[in-house]
């Protein structure tokens, strides 16, 4: 790498950093994007920590759930939770994530492209990208492990590359996106046997060394696709078994999943232009600027060799990504919903996880567009550069003011400017400083431990609870047992009966395995103000015979003597700065 080269990649890390200098010093009362992170997939890192070497069960969950139930999306980064230091432990994944993501994606535009200026830009937005650090390298590790293949194709880096995608393995998701990257490379390597063979045919008088030097650099490709498939399996292996029905396994709350179809066309195109869940990367604006630097530049394309490399470069990136919409789109059609209706519970898999793949090739798309204008300068047609620029340039600005009013950086500045800002907090979410009384009084009101007696949570997300050591049986799982689910049914069956939405939110999906209320406003996050349950819809016998012992509340519960609910403490725990107040309520034994 060039001493230039260096330098940037040396201030694209450094911006990574400074992003989350809001976050270091905020801490707790850092604003972290908490659907599908705090409430889920931390807990998973704890609780499995926690039982790390620890038999197949993870008592505090549901009470007494399979690990398969919360398994981490990133299983090393389970060791970053050993030192019980929960926000910190989420704060180096997303350091980490940030970098890995703006390093692969640099060395990749770097690599295809040869312009260090451009790889800055591009793996610059692609590390501030809003990914959820709970995922660890699932979405900003895909750019560096496409650089490993294409130096593998080099026969380049071998024992770097083949070390990454072992980390890649065990440090990304399986069921997220591990899937998607073994058929993705699969596809590329049988795409590269058919371009072999055809070579092989056509070949008479060129050089032996030639074809042997490509035939190298596949296996090694072949190689790293094995690592990457050993490294799944030996991470997932319960989560594998449980699929394939090895052994004694639960049967998944999934095969109840009511699956929607949507229209091929509009999904396609929907994944194509805005990406799927989680994998929104705003690229939108620099596609179109692309297309329109690709169409002002098409005569001097025919005559540049390099621009022409790049532009195909471009255009294969867009080709993949259109593939993979329609992969997504497909799978969620009325055909696939036919499909996946007689598949079980792997007709639960979300294969639209194909287009956690895309902003890597988004980005890659971009590095390339950069690399055209800066090309274009050089053949001395300074009117198209620097409209092609200005175009460029205006698409940016739009994406990266984008990438920063969605991710958190945002949110943390607001929070150190005005320490009231209203967005919920990590520290606002887990109730800390509030639970820790809520656990005190507990063991001076029962004289138990946390693990001799069971609480569920109403109007606070049972996360909080398990955050703070307490033995739950409710929680969030994509993935737990279907006899619990109905055994949990019982218990919100008169709030269900009074409310359709929540009905089918429970009896058609399920992974919020809560307690419900009709008349509550937010279903498991009640702020402290003046309101309160009036008629709770709860079955507390149904409670009680799951082995509820306590209900912790985020609001009064009128009702509660007719429910057979008592409130050994009439003042709630709070603080004065507190999201929430919380009632401790106990089950009268029926």
């Amino acid at each position: 790498m060039q001493k230039t080269d260096r330098i940037y990649m040396a201030i694209g890390m450094a911006v990574m950093c400074m992003l989350l200098v809001p976050w270091l010093i905020l801490g707790e009362r850092a604003v972290v994007t908490y659907h599908d992170q705090l409430d889920g997939e931390m807990i998973a890192y704890i609780l499995q920590a926690k039982h790390l070497f620890d038999g197949e069960i993870l008592p505090e969950f549901m009470n007494g759930a399979s690990k398969t139930a919360l398994t981490p999306p990133a299983p090393a980064s389970v060791l970053l939770f050993l030192s019980g230091k929960y926000e910190a432990a989420l704060f180096v994944m997303q350091l980490l994530g940030s970098l890995v993501g703006f390093a692969g994606m640099f060395l990749l535009v770097k690599d295809v492209t040869g312009k260090g200026l451009a790889a800055l830009v591009a793996g610059g937005l692609y590390g501030a990208l809003p990914f959820l650090p709970v995922y660890g390298f699932s979405q900003y590790g895909l750019p560096m492990l496409v650089w490993c293949v294409l130096r593998l194709k080099k026969g380049k880096h071998t024992f770097l590359s083949l070390f990454y995608g072992a980390l890649f393995a065990v440090n990304s998701s399986l069921a997220l996106v591990g899937f998607a990257v073994l058929a993705v490379l699969g596809v590329w390597l049988v795409g590269q046997v058919a371009l072999n063979l055809v070579a092989q045919k056509r070949q008479v008088d060129k050089e032996v060394k030639e074809q042997a030097y490509a035939t190298n650099g596949l296996w090694r490709q072949v190689c790293l696709w094995l690592v990457l498939l050993i490294g799944y399996i030996g991470t997932n292996l319960p989560l594998i078994k449980q699929i394939l029905g090895i052994g004694e396994s639960t049967v998944s709350h999934k095969t109840e999943y009511v699956l929607a179809a949507d229209g091929f066309v509009s999904g396609w195109i929907n994944g194509l232009l805005y990406g799927g869940q989680h994998s929104q990367d705003y690229h939108l604006n620099f596609l179109i600027a692309g297309l329109v630097v690709l169409m002002l530049v098409a005569i001097v394309l025919r005559e540049s060799e390099v621009c022409k490399r790049l532009a195909s470069s471009a255009l294969w990136a867009v080709g993949v990504n259109v593939l993979l919409a329609a992969v997504a789109a497909l799978w969620n059609s009325g055909f696939g919903i036919m499909l996946r209706e007689n598949l079980g519970a792997l007709g639960a898999f979300q294969v639209d996880r194909f287009l956690w793949w895309s902003p890597c090739f988004w980005y890659l798309f971009l590095g390339c567009i950069l690399a055209i204008v800066m090309e274009l300068w050089k053949t001395g047609r300074k009117k198209t550069t620097i409209l092609c620029g200005i175009v460029l340039m205006g698409a940016l600005c739009v994406c990266g003011l984008q990438i920063l009013k969605n991710s958190d950086v945002k949110s943390n500045v607001q929070k150190l400017r005005n320490p009231d800002y209203a967005a919920l907090s990590y520290e606002d979410y887990y109730a800390i400083g509030v639970y820790e009384q809520v656990a005190n009084f507990m063991a001076e009101y029962t004289g138990q431990e946390q693990s001799e007696y069971r609480v569920v949570s109403l109007g606070i997300d049972p996360a909080a609870a398990l955050y703070h050591g307490f033995y739950c049986l409710d929680g969030y799982s994509n993935n737990y047992s279907l006899e619990y689910k109905h055994a949990f049914r019982e218990v919100i069956a008169p709030a269900l009966q009074e409310s359709e939405y929540l009905r089918d939110y429970y009896d058609d999906w399920g992974n919020r395995c809560y307690l419900f209320g009709s008349e509550c406003p937010g279903y498991y996050t009640i702020e402290k103000n003046g309101f309160y349950f009036s008629h709770l819809e709860l079955d507390t016998e149904a409670l009680d015979l799951l082995g509820g012992d306590y209900l912790f509340s985020a609001a009064y519960i009128a009702n509660a003597e007719e429910l057979g609910l008592t409130l050994p403490r009439e003042k709630p725990f709070e603080t004065n700065e507190s999201y929430y107040r919380i009632f401790v309520y106990e089950v009268n034994e029926r």
